[in-house]
């Protein structure tokens, strides 16, 4: 094993500590990455009607991504949509978003986080009495959204 490999395994390693300790839905349950994807996976469970289901999760330094997978016959599907707002230690969840019968898609995915962010991040700048631009808020969310979705190997 080289150092760069060996680094890796300890990033990871880290990170699954990280998820564990702070995401309880999460923990108990296997968590690998599938560099394909560029997403954290839990081991899933079938069920009797033959489902398996199993969640995803994408981070960066300060946003969590989790999403609920229903895996079919002939489609992946998105249950449910969980952000989380992380400070390197804590998490707190700041959105959620339930689906019915939605065929995962990777770009829908993603405009749902942003608009769910843009949200929080509008309802927040309320409650401190502040006027901040609708625009700039989701200017931001697409950023960090984006961020988290690149950048999840990179935590430790």
């Amino acid at each position: 094993m080289n150092k760069t490999t060996n680094k890796n395994s300890i990033m990871d390693n880290n990170l699954i500590k990280v998820i564990e300790r702070n995401l309880p839905a999460m923990s108990g349950c296997g968590v690998n990455y599938n560099s394909s994807h560029n997403m954290y996976y839990t081991n899933g469970y079938t069920s009797a009607a033959g489902n398996t289901y199993y969640q995803g999760l994408r981070l960066s330094d300060r946003l969590v991504i989790k999403y609920d997978f229903g895996q079919g016959y002939l489609y992946t599907f998105l249950n449910a949509i969980y952000l989380y707002g992380f400070d390197g230690k804590n998490t707190r969840l700041i959105a959620t978003r339930d689906y019915y019968c939605q065929a995962y898609n990777e770009s829908f995915a993603r405009r749902e986080s942003e608009e769910m962010l843009t949200e929080y991040l509008c309802g927040q700048t309320k409650l401190m009495g502040g006027n901040v631009d609708r625009n700039q808020l989701k200017q931001f969310a697409v950023a960090l959204v984006g961020e988290t979705l690149k950048n999840q190997r990179q935590l430790n």
